[in-house]
């Protein structure tokens, strides 16, 4: 950083820069955010101008994707509802229902009615609806089991059935914990952590990381470990995405046949002799079956399901096979599929098979502070066992 940028991003939370003030500050922007990147917001006349990346924010680094450069679109969007609103229940429908209330008439009006349906009715009477919410699944969880003390919190809007809920179901059977990409997020000292190791390969399944940046990772970290680290690339996409674009092998598999590839990578790592034999001795169960049940699935077969030549599944095998660290980036495309679950599990499968858990750049659990629960099951073991039992779908 020049003596210039050190002056102009100096570590501050608010100074004056000529008319402007100027604010330090981390952001999640609505909706699907779940990173919280750094931001310098310039304020004139106590309106926000421009925004721009703060180098000082170890995350992000002063990149910033189009949610925190739109920021003006989205603060001072017309349509922007930015009150609680109450409904008139006479005027369902209608387009007057809706008033404007203070803060704390939303949460009067709120607790009256849990009071109300908690003594009339029970607290399991109370259903929790969520979708996705990959940054605040643990509180959502919480407000239900401890707030509301009902036992009933589901993905009703069915958002989450398709969108990281298999993969937390297929980690957390599999793994107990939540791997994810180790691009030195960990640290403080980000890349210049000297624990830290660049992956060799990383292997990006059905994610488009640059564009998305979800569930936390941001996408330009791969592109540092591309420049920095000589990182290579294997990328799973039925499109060619700039990361596609630039991979040592692309498998543009044909959409839900994900598993079926997966199968016959792992046929490779383990028929070629690739996997990590001190590992898989040491800390993994079932290889004697897994091997057994992926024999039929040779990459020829594979081919035939995924529409992809055999050849470049023995390519991208072999890279991520013999690559250490390897590590792996995927999305939503794992969990949109009726069988998205038996493809994460095949998938955490070949993570493990090479010995890339907990290993320095390659899959690192996401562990959560204060007890919390990178699940939807947060605060479930202080709910009342009868109330436990009074969940729906118990009997």
């Amino acid at each position: 950083m020049t003596k210039y940028n050190e002056e102009l991003y100096r570590g501050e939370r608010h100074w004056k820069e000529g008319e402007f003030d100027v604010f330090r500050s981390t952001h999640w922007s609505a909706p699907g955010c779940h990173n919280g990147c750094g931001l310098v917001y310039y304020v004139k006349d106590g309106v926000l101008d421009h925004v721009e990346g703060d180098p000082r924010a170890a995350f992000n680094q002063g990149r910033l994707c189009i949610r925190c450069l739109n920021q003006l679109e989205a603060i001072y969007g017309k349509d922007r509802v930015v009150h609680p609103m109450r409904r008139d229940p006479a005027k369902r429908g209608d387009d007057g229902a809706w008033e404007q209330c203070s803060w704390d008439e939303a949460y009067d009006l709120i607790e009256e009615n849990v009071r109300r349906i908690q003594k009339d009715y029970g607290p399991e009477s109370i259903v929790g609806l969520v979708g996705t919410g990959r940054d605040v699944n643990c509180q959502l969880a919480l407000t239900c089991y401890i707030a509301f003390k009902t036992p009933n919190l589901a993905c009703g809007f069915l958002t989450g059935d398709s969108c990281m809920l298999p993969r937390m179901a297929g980690t957390m059977i599999t793994h107990g914990d939540c791997p994810v990409a180790d691009m030195s997020q960990f640290s403080e000292l980000r890349y210049d952590d000297p624990r830290y190791i660049w992956p060799e390969v990383c292997l990006i399944w059905g994610n488009n990381p640059i564009v998305s940046n979800g569930d936390g990772f941001f996408g330009h970290w791969i592109v540092d470990a591309m420049r920095r680290g000589g990182t290579k690339l294997v990328v799973v996409d039925p499109e060619v995405t700039w990361l596609a674009a630039h991979a040592e092998v692309l498998l543009q598999v044909r959409p839900a046949t994900d598993a079926a590839l997966a199968m016959a990578m792992i046929n490779v790592v383990i028929g070629e002799d690739l996997y990590d034999h001190d590992f898989v001795e040491k800390w993994t169960y079932g290889f004697d079956e897994l091997s057994e049940r992926v024999k039929d699935w040779t990459p020829e077969r594979a081919a035939e399901v995924c529409g992809i030549d055999a050849e470049d599944i023995r390519r991208a095998a072999r890279l991520f096979g013999s690559a250490r660290p390897a590590t792996l980036q995927w999305g939503l495309a794992t969990d949109a599929h009726a069988n998205g679950v038996h493809e994460v599990h095949a998938i955490m499968a070949l993570s493990a098979l090479t010995g890339n858990l907990e290993a320095p750049g390659g899959m690192r659990m996401a562990r959560l502070p204060w007890d919390m629960e990178l699940s939807y099951s947060c605060g479930w073991k202080w709910l009342d066992p009868e109330l436990q039992a009074k969940r729906l779908g118990n009997t």
